[in-house]
């Protein structure tokens, strides 16, 4: 760790170096312009490995002075171009430019553009993918009491299931260990702001998977009494509103059993459900007016929803009782195993049917429709791509506990949520240990 730190220090002192000489050359004559009759040409670059908001000092010729004619690029993902002197130029490192290997590498190419010229290196950068997670609040072993106000002082009983808006709003659904029908809460936490705010002291029936509607300022609730949900909005100042999903017209009266999970779908404009005796529902946002889609869908099994961000007529359901994930396309009604065996709990990092969890339960997409899911049994928190590939990003696979940390020694407790922010922040409802956790994949 010294040594790190010492590089860390003589990189800092040699980007400051960098700046003041730059600074230098633009109060008396402007540094060496750019020629465009003239080819760029690159040398090295330094240092030759590192991760995001690493300072890279890039050496050619040619570049001038102009850092807006300048631009750079790693593995194609734009870099951070803060100046440039002519034959160097100082840039910022992105975040996660590329899928990485078996140790977290990533083999980036770095590329320069000045004017219409573009030129890349032939060494490749190694870009080192770093995860650890943080507690964002709560206290372990805390009473059920909820405690509000800043994120060091909140506590309260054990958290389920997480949604996040637009503004980083975390909306968290509790669950009372002491009544099942009573004193579940909902609570929103703020972590740029560092606040955290009871919205509904008692739901009655415990609250469940929350969703944001598609313009990210309206959460939807459901609840394990029958038909019922809640919903608050941001320009209601998340006041709570209790709603029941009604039939449409000739569709004759229902009564859905354990709801567990809401997801919006942008194809159509409805929120999606699914009921514990496998039909799933769909119904306008607006009105609470309720169709059924389809039946036959892993009867007896909670599950937990999300749209897929790249196609997003497809859905995904984790099947908790059942340890496996699914995929239903709402067009063509194809219900496809993505992961795990259907019927068999256990842990297995693999493809598709090789893969084993143990009680998913929420699941979250990225940009790359990369899935997040909450393995809960495991302690751990799954990755599932696209084409079925499961990995473990983070926890010990069969052990509980409580720890910070990186992949080799955070521990989580039974987790049950997890959400995505704009930012590519995942929060973990960590819910033995009465925590909301923050997990940073850089």
């Amino acid at each position: 760790m010294k040594i790190l730190s010492k590089i860390s220090t003589c990189l800092a002192m040699l980007a400051v170096l960098f700046l003041a000489t730059a600074c230098e050359d633009k109060k008396g004559e402007s540094g060496p312009d750019y020629d465009p009759s003239k080819p760029v040409t690159l040398t090295d670059f330094y240092p030759d490995s590192g991760g995001v908001a690493t300072k890279l000092i890039l050496n050619g010729d040619n570049f001038g002075s102009d850092a807006e004619n300048i631009e750079v690029f790693v593995n194609g993902k734009p870099a951070a171009v803060i100046s440039a002197i002519g034959n160097k130029i100082y840039a910022i490192v992105p975040r996660k430019p590329g899928e990485g290997d078996e140790q977290g590498v990533v083999q980036c190419d770095i590329t320069v553009k000045v004017g219409d010229k573009t030129v890349t290196y032939s060494k490749p950068f190694k870009y080192q993918i770093q995860t650890v997670v943080t507690t964002v609040c709560g206290i372990v072993g805390a009473p059920d009491d909820v405690v509000m106000g800043s994120l060091a002082q909140t506590s309260f009983p054990p958290v389920t299931y997480l949604a996040v808006d637009n503004d980083n709003n975390i909306f968290a659904s509790l669950r009372n260990r002491n009544s099942y029908y009573n004193n579940n809460k909902v609570i929103l936490v703020n972590e740029d702001e560092d606040i955290s705010r009871l919205l509904i002291p008692d739901t009655g029936a415990p609250l469940n998977q929350p969703c944001m509607l598609d313009d990210g300022k309206t959460v939807f609730i459901p609840t394990d009494n029958h038909n019922e949900y809640w919903t608050m909005s941001s320009e209601d100042m998340w006041s709570p509103i209790k709603h029941q999903m009604k039939p449409t017209t000739g569709m004759g009266a229902f009564d859905i059993q354990f709801k567990h999970s809401f997801a919006m779908c942008t194809v159509d404009g409805y929120m999606y459900v699914r009921d514990k005796q496998g039909i799933l529902y769909k119904f306008e946002p607006e009105t609470g007016l309720t169709v059924q889609v389809a039946a036959g869908l892993m009867s007896g099994s909670d599950s937990y929803t999300a749209f897929s961000t790249k196609h997003p007529e497809v859905l995904y359901l984790a099947y908790t009782n059942n340890h496996c994930v699914y995929s239903y396309n709402i067009k063509t009604g194809a219900h496809t195993l993505i992961a795990g065996i259907s019927g068999k709990a256990g842990y297995i990092d693999g493809n598709g049917a090789s893969a084993m969890f143990s009680e998913p339960r929420q699941l979250i997409l990225d940009e790359n429709d990369d899935m997040y899911i909450a393995d809960t049994n495991n302690h751990c928190i799954r990755k599932v791509t696209p084409s079925g590939k499961v990995s473990t990003v983070i926890g010990q696979p069969g052990k509980s506990g409580y720890q910070d940390g990186s992949p080799e020694i955070a521990l989580f407790n039974r987790p049950f949520g997890v959400c995505i922010n704009k930012e590519g922040i995942i929060y973990v409802a960590d819910y033995e240990n009465q925590c909301i956790r923050r997990l940073a994949i850089e």
